[in-house]
């Protein structure tokens, strides 16, 4: 089941960056034309398409975890998924999760809802350029996640000795 799920999220993550991708050039098509109510149905799908990569990419490292746990999966180099930040991508699926608790001011790490950059300030729930609140550029870890798929798909399926 660690295997299969570390498979499944890594094949989600990948999936899920494109429909991100396809959520903000859907948005970006809208003109002058398109009503205000297109205008916003654009902005929410594209807001939960983000909601959604954020939950499979904290999947993939849960599951990455705990297939490290069995010893599965030793000649895979997953360095280029490592080298994202695993607590920020925690931070955010949580604080996406409970985000009207943190509009509400009663969310877990306040202190962490907010991030600021010499190029941008942004909190949980926002999105600059490609990164999903300041902290996970979608891009990115997709890119990298759709490298890693190959890798896994190649390794041997681990069944449990009869």
């Amino acid at each position: 089941m660690a295997f299969e799920g570390l498979v499944q999220w890594t094949q989600a993550v990948v999936t899920q960056s494109t429909r991100v991708s396809a959520a903000r050039e859907r948005q970006a098509a809208l003109d002058i034309t398109s009503t205000p109510p297109q205008r916003r149905q654009a902005i929410h799908a594209f807001h939960a398409e983000c909601h959604f990569f954020a939950v499979a990419a904290h999947k993939l490292l849960e599951f990455r975890d705990w297939v490290s746990t069995f010893g599965l999966c030793a000649s895979v180099n997953f360095a280029e998924i490592d080298s994202f930040s695993a607590q920020d991508i925690r931070d955010l699926r949580n604080m996406r999760e409970h985000v009207t608790d943190y509009f509400r001011s009663i969310g877990n790490t306040p202190s962490r809802w907010m991030v600021e950059t010499p190029e941008y300030k942004a909190d949980a729930s926002s999105v600059v350029g490609t990164m999903i609140g300041g902290r996970l550029d979608w891009v990115a870890f997709g890119a990298a996640s759709e490298r890693l798929l190959p890798l896994l798909l190649v390794e041997p399926i681990p069944y449990p000795a009869r």
